[in-house]
């Protein structure tokens, strides 16, 4: 009977008609725009309010961004005094957490500006900060191993780690691909350092504590759930893009004009990463923004489902670089020489999952 059961199942699969390749969606709607005085912008996150926070790096500031009316200005409250040297931004829930690397903590902020709480970065975590939270307040973080002054801890995974919310108990959940290295004469002895433009694995938690993680050198995403099986997508589909010299220039160009020499020294990958940066949205869904050739008019995203795997590509009309991402807007960052226009286009309903879908 089992035999005959079995055999049925095969059969009833090998008649399913075959799967539908993914969608192209593209965006046709004019962004909101709104231009920022930096030089460059990490990350953005949302805010409960409909505004968005966007952390300028070089400035080591955050910005308020508020696309009814066009602004970008600092956020209130959050002062030199205060955050003197922000590195970390994320947002949970009503509140958003900045880790400032000169004074080893981190804090929490309402929309308005006030501060609720602040916490010492743990010791034992070598000064991680966290890169995520759940709803059961558990903080999760990437830590590297100890540093080497010939830069072979490169060599070694980072750790996710999570702690509970009283950052006394730690637990590693998995390990993050090292990073492409080269071998490097640094007059004293060969130094390995990081190849430019090279990828790196992106992580990220949802609410229930499900760590997810996307493979830059499998183009795969794992899921890790708190009780359960990891699972894994299949490998997603790709194009192989060749770092170019305008990709090159690019990137010195980024630096200061001191710097430029010695950035253009820097060993380069050969072949560009299959996404630059991976977000879950709220209805679950994974986005991975797509690298693309220098200059590209259009950037393009895989919207990727655990369950049925690529689902669609959807196309942004910007040359820009993904900041942030909420159910109802997608924001992107153009350079240009006034600083960064901060792009909000908003998500197409092809690309949301359907409310009460299996």
């Amino acid at each position: 009977m089992r035999l005959i059961i079995l055999t049925s199942l095969v059969v009833l699969a090998a008649c399913a008609p075959p799967k539908p390749p993914p969608a192209t969606v593209t965006i046709t709607a004019v962004a909101d725009t709104v231009v920022a005085s930096v030089v460059s912008i990490g990350n953005a996150v949302p805010l409960s309010d409909g505004r968005w926070a966007a952390l300028a790096l070089e400035e080591g500031r955050v910005e308020l961004v508020d696309f009814a009316k066009h602004r970008a200005d600092p956020f209130p409250g959050i002062t030199k005094a205060e955050v003197p040297d922000p590195t970390v931004l994320l947002s949970v829930g009503d509140t958003i957490i900045l880790g400032d690397w000169g004074l080893r903590r981190f804090t929490a902020w309402t929309v308005t500006g006030g501060r609720l709480a602040a916490w010492p970065v743990p010791d034992a975590l070598r000064g991680a900060f966290p890169r995520a939270r759940d709803a059961a307040g558990q903080w999760y973080f990437a830590v590297s191993p100890p540093a080497k002054p010939d830069g072979s801890t490169l060599l070694d995974s980072a750790a996710i780690v999570r702690s509970d919310a009283q950052l006394t108990r730690f637990d590693t959940l998995g390990r993050l691909a090292p990073p492409d290295l080269a071998s490097v004469d640094a007059g004293s002895g060969p130094r390995f350092q990081r190849r430019a433009l090279s990828g790196e694995d992106n992580w990220g938690v949802a609410p229930d504590g499900t760590l997810w993680i996307a493979r830059v050198f499998q183009n795969q995403l794992e899921w890790h759930p708190p009780r359960g099986k990891v699972a894994q997508s299949a490998q997603l589909p790709d194009m192989v893009l060749p770092i170019t010299p305008m990709d090159r220039q690019i990137f010195v160009r980024r630096f200061p004009e001191d710097q430029r020499d010695a950035a253009a020294q820097i060993p380069f990958e050969a072949i560009k990463p299959p996404f630059e940066r991976v977000f879950q949205a709220p209805d679950g869904r994974m986005w991975l923004f797509k690298s693309d050739t220098a200059l590209a008019a259009t950037r393009t995203v895989q919207i990727v489902d655990q369950r049925d795997g690529l689902l669609m590509y959807l196309k942004i009309p910007t040359r820009g670089s993904a900041l942030g991402l909420d159910a109802n807007y997608i924001v992107m960052g153009e350079e240009f020489p006034g600083g960064i226009r901060i792009l909000r286009f908003p998500v197409p309903p092809e690309a949301k999952a359907r409310a009460g879908a299996p």
